[in-house]
């Protein structure tokens, strides 16, 4: 990094952007005009231009931040399915959350696999890992906008996002680096009540 700041002579670049004076010491110099204020406003764009690639590429900056963009989408909280990006467009009220998971599964997207969860609709939980035969119990309330769930390790309540693709949602704050994205299906559709139990939180 000294290196390359030693090569640039920061002090005279600057100075003969800014002020009109003759582009001494840069591959400006021997152009027409480049000792000329006329000479400023054509040569201060890929000046720029190229002070901010540079500065990308040294500092590792997201080209999409560096270009303005990251408002519109580096900003935005999102969870990947499949291999694919969606965004996360709306929380889901208590109202929402409890249509949406009494009776039903929510099969969540681990980076280790996926975890099964049936919800009763008298307030008790199936919970299993993979392809595993046994299951654990416990329980499942809904408290203001977020689901809480209780097992023998503690309870956790967390907030639930709609992403743009249909029955896909994002627990938010995740277990990892962003939110936990998981797939809503109907019913007992991972037969989580033919399962032995293994871990009994009730």
């Amino acid at each position: 990094m000294r290196t390359v700041m030693q090569t640039f002579k920061t002090p005279v670049f600057t100075r003969s952007l800014f002020d009109g004076t003759p582009f001494a010491g840069t591959p400006f110099a021997g152009l027409p005009f480049a000792g000329t204020p006329f000479a400023r406003p054509l040569l201060a764009g890929p000046l720029l231009a190229a002070m901010l690639a540079l500065a990308t590429g040294l500092l590792g900056i997201p080209s999409a931040f560096a270009a303005g963009q990251g408002s519109d989408g580096e900003g935005r909280a999102s969870v990947v399915y499949n291999g694919e990006r969606y965004f996360l467009v709306r929380q889901l009220t208590g109202e929402e959350i409890l249509e949406l998971v009494s009776g039903h599964t929510l099969v969540f997207i681990h980076p280790h696999g996926e975890e099964q969860e049936f919800h009763k609709e008298n307030g008790q939980t199936l919970n299993g890992f993979g392809a595993q035969d046994t299951a654990n119990t416990g329980f499942w309330q809904v408290e203001g906008d977020e689901i809480c769930w209780t097992y023998a390790s503690g309870t956790h309540c967390k907030p639930i996002w709609q992403s743009e693709l249909e029955n896909l949602y994002g627990q938010v704050p995740g277990w990892y680096d962003g939110p936990l994205p998981f797939v809503w299906e109907p019913g007992d559709s991972r037969q989580m009540l033919d399962r032995p139990v293994a871990g009994d939180a009730i």
